[in-house]
């Protein structure tokens, strides 16, 4: 089998990344077919052949899968945000529970994992509080902003995408054109910007409980006089918006915030209720991007946690203290620590905003205070981490700390199962994980997961 081929196939299962997988040809070669579902008979075209694995194209389908819907976006499979509209939601629900149990078993070495069904999103559409989009310099458009097309980084120019919250589509609506009439350029991707060339990425929030909007635009140098009278003129243009900051990223990379903002119009932070709590943060602070569901998830990670009554909680990952405050409902003393200022600086307030007393914030390195913190006593430790997931230093803070119980919060099943068998071969048996549909008509799912000391 070589590159160009035509392969007659049946698709037998489903990646996260919305891609048929099946095994092809006598030597059972591994090859992933985009727009084909399970079950599914089709004739494809082998596009690409690498060493392990293969992507093939779609040229006539023999047979169509029940489960099959029609996406509600115009865009779907050029733009790659979402992966799966073009599957049931009960279908997508039950593919992430399978993708978290085939994590468990493959990477966790876990026999059998005890996974319950995926908890459904509240909202399956318009639930997205927040939008990323890149911005370029782009042949003879001098803006062009939008969402990756899958695998690369060419932009798919934006058009309303039904995930986001409406007021956020409308504010990306207004802000584009403002920017547009403001004479305002993206950056070069991969090459020098010239002068004149300088948004890298936009970011819209909205508050899906509350009225606060904020925009943040991410450029490559200080703004000049004029360009930050311009862009504060743009920002006045937006019906609805609170506020506007500027944030300045020189360095190469995908990671959108540098460590320099500026306010430019109105608020520089917002507020979003999840329950009883209202949380305020900026722009560039870690927060959920699904507020309904997030309310679900840490009711429910809180009340693992808190089962038994313990009287510490070490908390690492802790953002701006949503998950704190709910850690803390119970009674006990949390001790909260996040890395990244933005965030960390407002763990604090947002505690004695919502009449929180037993929280003990720490701005630090997860890896370095858990260490620090190691020989104290603690009941509990719940863990929300990147999709890296924990740092080796982590996992062995966290063992040394000996807590009856660990709570793992993740958005990534694959590093999620790792750190489980860490875990597990350091004592701790995983008695349960539930999965949530964070990200409905996307691959991604978050699971929170349960571990205790072996023999409780």
């Amino acid at each position: 089998m070589i590159q160009g081929d035509k392969i007659k196939v049946t698709i037998s299962d489903l990646n996260n990344e919305g891609e048929g997988v099946v095994r092809a040809g006598e030597e059972r070669f591994v090859v992933f077919v985009a727009d084909a579902l399970p079950g599914e008979e089709v004739e494809a075209r082998l596009v690409t052949k690498k060493k392990n694995y293969g992507t093939a194209k779609v040229l006539r389908r023999l047979s169509e899968s029940p489960e099959r819907i029609t996406p509600a976006c115009g865009l779907f499979g050029r733009c790659g945000g979402c992966q799966l509209q073009h599957i049931s939601y009960g279908a997508q629900l039950r593919m992430k529970r399978k993708t978290v149990v085939d994590a468990l078993e493959r990477i966790g070495g876990i026999e059998a994992p005890n996974v319950h069904e995926c908890v459904p999103s509240p909202e399956l559409w318009g639930y997205r509080n927040k939008a990323s989009l890149p911005v370029q310099s782009l042949g003879g458009e001098s803006l062009r902003a939008g969402f990756y097309r899958p695998r690369s980084h060419d932009i798919i120019p934006y058009s309303d995408c039904p995930v986001l919250l409406p007021q956020i589509n409308r504010n990306i609506r207004g802000l584009l054109a403002a920017l547009r009439e403001e004479g305002f350029c993206g950056a070069r991707e991969g090459r020098r910007s010239l002068p004149n060339e300088l948004i890298r990425h936009i970011v819209v929030r909205q508050a899906q409980f509350g009225e606060d909007s904020l925009c943040a635009v991410i450029g490559r140098r200080p703004l000049s006089k004029k360009e930050e009278n311009s862009l504060r003129s743009a920002a006045q243009k937006i019906k609805g918006l609170s506020g506007m900051v500027y944030n300045i990223n020189n360095s190469p990379g995908n990671f959108i915030w540098g460590s320099r903002t500026t306010p430019i119009y109105g608020a520089e932070l917002m507020s979003e209720r999840l329950g009883r709590y209202k949380f305020t943060f900026e722009a560039s602070s870690f927060f959920q991007v699904n507020s309904a569901q997030a309310l679900s998830l840490y009711d429910y990670a809180a009340g693992l946690a808190l089962d038994g009554a313990p009287g510490k909680i070490l908390e690492l990952y802790s953002g701006v203290g949503s998950l704190t405050a709910f850690l803390a409902a119970g009674g006990a003393e949390v001790t909260a620590v996040e890395s990244w200022l933005p965030a960390a600086k407002y763990i604090a307030g947002n505690a004695e905003r919502n009449g929180i007393k037993k929280i003990v914030p720490h701005t630090a390195q997860a890896e370095d205070i858990a260490e620090s913190l190691s020989g104290s006593r603690c009941d509990v430790v719940v863990v929300d981490p990147p999709r890296s997931g924990c740092d080796e230093k982590v996992i062995a803070a966290i063992l040394k700390t000996a807590p009856e119980r660990i709570v793992y919060v993740s958005c990534n099943p694959a590093t999620l199962a790792r750190d489980i068998r860490r875990l597990a071969e350091g004592g701790y048996t995983p008695l349960e994980a539930r999965p949530f549909d964070m990200f409905p008509q996307t691959g991604h799912v978050e699971t929170v997961t349960l571990l205790v000391k072996a023999g409780k």
